[in-house]
């Protein structure tokens, strides 16, 4: 796909049952409105996965309303033709909406590749949990009706919370020890490391006077590791030991092939590029903490690369009039109740 996806969009996981009457058919198509699309069409497949318009379309609809509510929160007025890295705001938001599909439908993949199915007990999970939501938002009824607002019924919204599921399930069985995502997961290139680094900013012999400054501090504490950590924190980069893996663009190529070719303990000399000056330590990895970010990467990974084929629909779909549409059949539907 070539694009990343910079946080999981996983975290949704709404607990739905799937023994219930389709929203769509007491109020009509909501987002098929919008789109001017049969919401059962397949507008793409993801490695072959048939996703149906209803899918995309509600990525969609909630970036949509994402971005609305910041440009709101902002103060500023909303234009989806506004020029943005990569495009417009309008392809931006059918850009998104298009990876968090690809991601649902790789988990889903995932799911069948490495034998994950939902059991009998985690179905019935989701049907306590249905019930749990439903009181909370002032029982089924009015839960059903805030679900038609995003598109959704009971049975579509089960659909993206048994992916979440499927993803808790993979991750678990890439901490089970022979199985072949464990294997997968042996694959992965990471390391861990520290960083003391001097943003270049507006005067970059100032910056490079401090970066030498600080490496001879180091060189010259009788405990460099402890100095080491000392002399981080009081750089311009606070995030702290942070685990790398290869390609992921947290550094720049060549300080990741520096800080690569390092023993654990070592640390480099001062690095140069264009953000600043840098020095590298190499640390032990840090454990099952590590194993969720190479867990993620590699599924990050698997969506980018995955073979992503459109239909027309999808390439005539105007995200910035689909929102409007939205916009206004959402509110009709309020004046009618």
């Amino acid at each position: 796909m070539g694009k990343r996806i910079t946080a999981l969009a996983l975290a949704l996981c709404l607990g739905l049952s799937g023994c219930a009457l389709r929203r769509e058919e007491e109020e009509g198509a909501l987002l098929g409105r919008a789109a001017a699309l049969r919401e059962d069409l397949v507008l793409l497949t993801v490695d072959g996965r048939e996703v149906p318009a209803w899918r995309y379309l509600y990525w969609l609809a909630l970036t949509c309303d994402q971005v609305r509510e910041k440009y709101k929160d902002s103060g500023l007025t909303l234009d989806w033709e506004s020029p943005v890295p990569g495009g417009t705001l309008a392809e931006y938001a059918k850009d998104q909406a298009l990876a968090n599909t690809a991601l649902y439908a790789t988990v889903e993949n995932w799911a069948e590749r490495y034998g994950c199915a939902l059991s009998q007990r985690e179905r019935e999970a989701l049907a306590e949990t249905w019930a749990e939501q439903s009181a909370a938002h002032g029982g089924e009824e009015a839960y059903l009706r805030e679900l038609a607002a995003l598109g959704l019924d009971r049975l579509r919204a089960e659909e993206l919370s048994e992916v979440g599921m499927l993803y808790a399930k993979l991750y678990d069985l890439c901490l089970t020890e022979g199985s072949e995502l464990s294997a997968l997961m042996g694959t992965a290139d990471s390391l861990t490391v520290d960083r003391i680094f001097i943003q270049a900013g507006e005067d970059r012999e100032a910056a490079r006077e401090r970066a030498a400054e600080a490496f001879s501090r180091l060189n010259g504490a009788e405990d460099p590791a402890a100095a080491f950590s000392l002399l981080a924190a009081e750089g311009d980069d606070g995030a702290g030991p942070r685990t790398l893996l290869p390609g992921d663009g947290t550094l720049p190529q060549s300080l990741e092939e520096a800080a690569r070719s390092l023993e654990e303990g070592q640390y480099t000399g001062i690095l140069e590029s264009e953000e600043g000056f840098s020095i590298l330590r190499r640390l032990a990895p840090e454990g099952k903490a590590e194993t969720g970010e190479i867990f993620d990467r590699l599924l990050q990974e698997a969506v980018e690369g995955a073979l992503v084929k459109t239909t027309p629909a999808y390439d005539v779909l105007d995200a910035a009039a689909f929102d409007e549409a939205l916009t206004e059949l959402r509110e009709s539907r309020k004046e009618e109740s």
